[in-house]
């Protein structure tokens, strides 16, 4: 949508200087243009009427719709991107929003019976607003699961980012029957299946090493 507001803005600001400037130096012609224009529009509008009318009551309203879209998008409330922490020493940090959302999906996704998380962090004065999107496994016991995420999405937000959380709402939807796989565990190291690699003394290396004497042969006499 930002690049449809930019792109109108550009289009109508470009027309109202090439007008502005044409007038400045052709004032005339330009008046004339306008009033020959006018004119056959007004002959255009009478000659078919009333369907000429609706024709440019439609394209009319199209466009203060457009203008008027084009003018809410520009000037409404945005939230914030960055998102202030203050610590214990008094300095101030800012917090990417996506960064957060980030860590929420990360944290969410290993709670048992949810299958997708899509969280949406929106900053304000005094506090965050939290959106969750689940989706669950059918059979989820939803009250008690919505509480097990809030717990989880707060003690992240709040313990260990430092945020505030102004308004937290969950959303759930159920997901097809038999889809959450629980994660395998995570293998048991023993000492025995630890491999100790075998010490050898200095002097077993030297016995090793020492070449075997040459024996005298013995006489045949």
């Amino acid at each position: 949508m930002n690049i449809v507001n930019g792109l109108v803005t550009i289009v109508v600001l470009l027309a109202l200087i090439v007008l502005l400037v044409l007038g400045a130096l052709f004032p005339w012609t330009v008046l004339d243009t306008g009033i020959a224009l006018l004119q056959q529009a007004r002959v255009a509008l009478e000659a078919r009427w009333p369907l000429s009318y609706l024709i440019f009551l439609v394209v009319a309203i199209l466009l203060v719709v457009l203008f008027v879209a084009t003018l809410w998008f520009e000037l409404r409330p945005k939230s914030r991107r960055t998102l202030s922490v203050s610590t214990a020493g008094g300095a101030e940090v800012e917090v990417d929003a996506k960064s957060v959302q980030q860590g929420l999906q990360a944290r969410l996704i290993e709670i048992r019976d949810v299958l997708k998380v899509r969280p949406t962090v929106r900053g304000k004065r005094g506090g965050v607003d939290v959106l969750l999107e689940l989706e669950t496994s059918p059979d989820v016991d939803i009250p008690s699961k919505v509480d097990e995420v809030s717990l989880a999405a707060k003690e992240l937000i709040q313990s260990r980012m430092g945020l505030t959380v102004s308004n937290l709402k969950v959303l759930i939807k159920h997901g097809p029957p038999g889809k959450w796989v629980p994660p395998a565990p995570a293998p048991v190291v023993t000492p025995e299946s630890v491999y100790t690699p075998a010490v050898t003394a200095p002097g077993d290396y030297a016995a090793e090493e020492q070449p075997p004497a040459d024996t005298p042969p013995q006489s045949q006499f």
